[in-house]
């Protein structure tokens, strides 16, 4: 997949890390190009010095043929405008703009961003992410890691536990009959760690797949 990231500072270049690591044709572009030189000596991307918003710039990305567009500049406003750039100039397809300002976050704003008004599929706000995580983290203390799907209906927990666990090894159909005080919203499975230094335990507190995953294990 070939990924324009506009902005190379902490963000944009933690972006630029992963995506590439991962084998993605990415090309970085800054207005600073001490920034974009960083960019470029240190992962596997190529660089385009210039403002992100300028079709011109856009164009020497190679946002003809691009994939998705990310805008993570320090502006929202340089953000946005570049996402429109590149869907009415270039029409590319997958466009994902940071967000800051929470005049431009708020939820009766949403409509804003339509394809038909201003051309952003996904907002990121990396203070809310921040805040989310955090919360996160707190509703669940003892776990290591958190995951939330489903729209909240589903929760994975990340537990250390002792090689003495009675869920060490236990087959997943007969954790309810062990634990039968967790209910029948509750799955927990045991996972032996391949890393042989730590035993894992993942709970999934399921409220609408539960049955069916039972019913998948039978």
């Amino acid at each position: 997949m070939k990924v324009i990231i506009c902005g190379a500072g902490q963000v944009g270049w933690q972006i630029a890390r992963h995506l590439s690591g991962e084998h993605n044709d990415v090309t970085v572009v800054d207005n600073n190009p001490a920034l974009v030189r960083r960019a470029t000596d240190t992962l596997d991307v190529q660089g385009v010095t210039g403002f992100a918003s300028y079709p011109d710039v856009l164009e020497r990305a190679g946002a003809r043929d691009a994939d998705m567009i990310i805008a993570a500049t320090h502006s929202d406003e340089v953000n946005m405008v570049t996402c429109q750039v590149a869907h009415s100039v270039f029409s590319v397809q997958r466009k994902i703009a940071r967000l800051r300002a929470r005049s431009y976050l708020t939820a009766i704003y949403s409509d804003l961003y339509r394809r038909e008004h201003l051309p952003i599929d996904v907002v990121i706000s990396p203070e809310r992410e921040v805040a989310a995580a955090a919360m996160q983290r707190l509703s669940a203390p003892a776990a290591f890691d958190t995951e939330i799907f489903m729209d909240g209906k589903a929760q994975l927990l990340g537990i250390q536990i002792d090689e003495d666990c009675p869920v060490v090894n236990t087959p997943l159909r007969q954790l309810t009959d062990l634990f039968s005080t967790l209910g029948p919203s509750w799955l927990g499975c045991a996972v032996r760690a391949l890393c042989l230094r730590r035993n894992l335990v993942i709970s999934c507190s399921l409220a609408t797949a539960a049955m069916s995953l039972r019913m998948r294990m039978m």
